[in-house]
């Protein structure tokens, strides 16, 4: 958790895993591969291979009180299978349930001992010991078992936004959406910030001001045009700086690659020049042979397409 990049709120987890936020109203789970810090009061649990288990322990109990502990999330006891799962993946689930923990969260590692599943045999039941993932049969009636419930509970996650619209290239013209469209992931360019679109990365070395202004220039076509922004384009950047990092972060744990903005001195190339200057958003005046990070912002010379 710790070494993966991350915003002040958003942070990515590794696959297989994801984080399960429930509907307060529905108990249907919404699958994100991000902690969201602002949400954390909607954590239910920790998903792999199609598995939510729940954050915390269920009272302990002998086998058939614990065989009716439920909850809106539909969770339950699991089978045997599931508990091998678990078993599998105790040491990721484990570091995710440590990060929770440090950020004030009710959670819970798996516990060295054994687990009740939901299989049964007579008057014993088949437990799980999660300190070597070994099944025995136990007796319904002992009551110092473990009880984690599971939950098969997920809704369609048809729609994943990162509150920005996004700028997807398609056949040479930018079309922009609320939604990451996780199949078209290959034509996602920008971020719309204001009235145009930031690129998601910054160009990969430092950049004098004639070298940026002659790279959009290469860039465009007769349907878009790529720019050095004017220090104006930044002020929702100054203004929501943390929100907007937010966002990237959300991309990267998709897979998407970007950069994080720099902090408020925005020492970022413009096109808001002065003779041998340029100006950055906060009227610093940059002598234009020094080179400054380059992130490329572009506009639709018809306007804006929305899909």
């Amino acid at each position: 958790m710790k070494n993966l990049k991350h915003s002040k709120m958003i942070w990515p987890v590794k696959a297989p895993f994801m984080i399960a936020y429930r509907d307060k109203l529905t108990g249907t789970l919404d699958l994100q591969p991000y902690v969201d810090l602002q949400w954390k009061i909607k954590i239910w649990g920790i998903a792999f291979n199609g598995l939510v288990f729940k954050l915390n322990h269920e009272p302990g109990a002998d086998w058939w009180h614990a065989e009716v502990y439920t909850d809106k999330s539909q969770g339950s006891m699991p089978t045997t299978h599931e508990l091998d799962v678990a078993y599998a993946n105790k040491e990721g689930f484990n570091e995710i349930i440590d990060f929770l923990k440090e950020h004030g969260m009710n959670a819970e590692r798996w516990q060295s001992g054994w687990y009740w599943s939901k299989e049964e045999k007579g008057d014993d039941a088949v437990v799980m010991d999660m300190d070597c993932g070994q099944a025995e049969l136990v007796s319904k009636r002992i009551k110092n078992g473990y009880t984690r419930l599971v939950s098969h509970k997920i809704g369609s996650n048809n729609h994943i936004t990162v509150r920005y619209p996004l700028a997807y290239l398609h056949n040479g013209k930018f079309e922009t959406s609320y939604d990451l469209i996780l199949s078209r992931i290959n034509e996602l360019w920008g971020i719309q910030l204001g009235k145009g679109y930031f690129h998601l990365t910054e160009e990969p070395e430092k950049m004098l001001w004639a070298d940026g202004m002659a790279l959009a220039e290469r860039l465009c076509t007769n349907e878009i045009k790529y720019s050095l922004p004017r220090k104006e384009a930044f002020e929702e950047v100054v203004k929501y700086r943390d929100a907007v990092n937010d966002a990237l972060i959300k991309l990267e744990a998709y897979g998407i690659h970007t950069d994080l903005w720099m902090d408020k001195g925005l020492g970022y190339l413009t096109s808001s020049e002065n003779g041998d200057y340029f100006a950055t958003y906060l009227h610093e005046i940059i002598p234009k042979t020094r080179p400054c990070i380059c992130r490329l912002y572009a506009k639709n010379k018809g306007g804006t397409i929305v899909i």
